[in-house]
């Protein structure tokens, strides 16, 4: 690398050749489980990994991909390897082996063997089975493939698998290879998958190997959201039923004249009630769905990979699982889109009754300010009442101080007449006491008015 490449760039590369299909041989059996992850299980994957890397002398390196390893627990020429991946919320273990035999019987006598012997080489390394890596197993397949020519019909291959109805198909565009299951799991957990060919590269066997054992852990995870989707079934009808009657009730509330304080506390009280709960299924189960949602499309694609081509009057696997699989994502899918627009339809219903609310309260609130407004003129005008009798008080104590000063006056021999000075000051004193009181009503009225 060149000091002006972007530091990234050998990391952002390598993406493109990180977990590649292993080449397999023309006779080989690979048994691949995946198992469910919380934090605890995840750590305890990683120590299985670690100890069984250490117990082969396989030193760590800190450039590879610490979520993919490749171990060989037995060499050529019966090779034995171990291929463990990690990813979000499961890991993938898969033992690869010769297989040598020519299968004409149900797969679970040979497997159980193939078990026994995989667990005493655990054994001798001292490590924990595959089974007890951590983890709640989710899928576990186990995927012959077998160089000799394909079959015709259907009914040669029903013994393999029990005589069960099977399903079957030509693979790859060569048409070279054929895809054989049951579907069913077996007393040990597996389901069997049967890929005679009569040539087929390494490579391309590493990616069916790869496609089927992704495709079958794609769609149990995805599946893990079905119950919860059924489960929710009715208390999501009997919530949209609540809201529906709610919105009738608030409909019908616009049209009853007056303030209806307490039915609209009543039923803003119910809506967040019904919120809570659609936002609690909400962040319970919404990331589930999400997770279902993309396994499927991952399921898709893996099975199209394969490039199934139909074998007379044999169901292939792409069509089992369009006719069986994706209804179940599609109640899956339905059930979120309902959660959604539950909770969208709870805030619209709520915005409404609250921009009712809004509306009563700004309805009180000006009939009260003209309320506070009319009392505001009532007092003005008793004020200016009272104002005008505190000019007739104000002038009678007024004149009658001047009469009685006058009376004063000609008692000690003033020629003054008390009666006409009273007479002339009355209108005098009255007209003084308006001039004043027009003139503080003006500057108090001046003051109220805004700046």
């Amino acid at each position: 690398m060149r000091p002006y490449d972007h530091p990234a760039r050998r990391q952002l590369h390598e993406e493109v050749h990180a977990r590649p299909p292993i080449a397999l041989w023309p006779n080989e059996r690979v048994l691949s489980q995946s198992f469910l992850l919380d934090a605890r299980s995840r750590q305890s994957q990683i120590e299985w990994i670690k100890n069984l890397s250490a117990a082969l002398v396989i030193p760590n390196d800190h450039e590879q991909d610490h979520s993919f390893k490749m171990l060989t627990l037995a060499p050529e020429p019966e090779r034995v390897l171990i291929k463990w991946e990690l990813h979000g919320e499961f890991a993938t273990i898969a033992a690869i082996t010769h297989n040598p035999v020519k299968i004409t019987k149900p797969l679970l006598e040979s497997r159980l063997a193939l078990e026994a012997s995989l667990d005493k080489l655990f054994e001798k390394l001292g490590c924990p089975k595959i089974v007890e890596a951590g983890g709640e197993r989710i899928s576990a397949l186990d995927l012959v493939f077998e160089h000799r020519p394909l079959f015709s019909e259907a009914q040669e291959v029903s013994s393999i698998f029990n005589g069960n109805t099977v399903l079957g198909s030509y693979i790859l565009s060569s048409k070279q290879a054929q895809l054989w299951t049951d579907l069913r799991l077996d007393e040990d957990g597996f389901i069997s998958y049967l890929i005679p060919h009569e040539l087929l590269g390494s490579r391309q066997a590493g990616r069916i190997a790869r496609a089927l054992a992704e495709a079958e852990t794609y769609r149990m995870a995805a599946m893990i959201a079905f119950p919860v989707a059924k489960s929710l079934s009715m208390p999501l009808r009997s919530a949209e039923s609540e809201l529906a009657e709610l919105s009738k009730n608030i409909s019908q509330l616009q049209t009853e004249p007056g303030v209806q304080t307490e039915k609209d506390g009543k039923f803003l009280g119910e809506l967040s009630h019904l919120a809570s709960r659609a936002e609690q299924w909400i962040s319970g189960y919404g990331l589930r769905f999400t997770a279902a949602e993309a396994y499927s499309q991952l399921l898709t694609k893996n099975l199209y990979e394969l490039a199934e081509s139909p074998i007379p009057g044999v169901q292939s696997l792409s069509e089992f699982m369009d006719r069986r699989f994706q209804p179940a994502m599609g109640t899956c899918i339905w059930t979120q889109r309902r959660l959604k627009e539950l909770s969208d339809r709870i805030s619209r219903t709520t915005q409404t009754l609250r921009t009712r609310i809004e509306f009563v309260n700004e309805e009180q609130t000006q009939k009260l300010l003209a309320s506070m407004d009319q009392r505001a003129r009532l007092q003005l005008r008793l004020q200016e009442t009272v104002e005008s009798l505190s000019v007739l008080v104000l002038t009678y104590y007024v004149v009658s101080l001047l009469a009685y000063m006058a009376k004063g006056g000609k008692e000690v021999g003033l020629a003054i007449h008390p009666d006409i000075i009273a007479a002339i000051a009355a209108p005098v004193v009255a007209i003084i006491f308006l001039v004043i009181s027009k003139r503080r009503r003006k500057r108090i009225t001046e003051m109220g008015k805004p700046q």
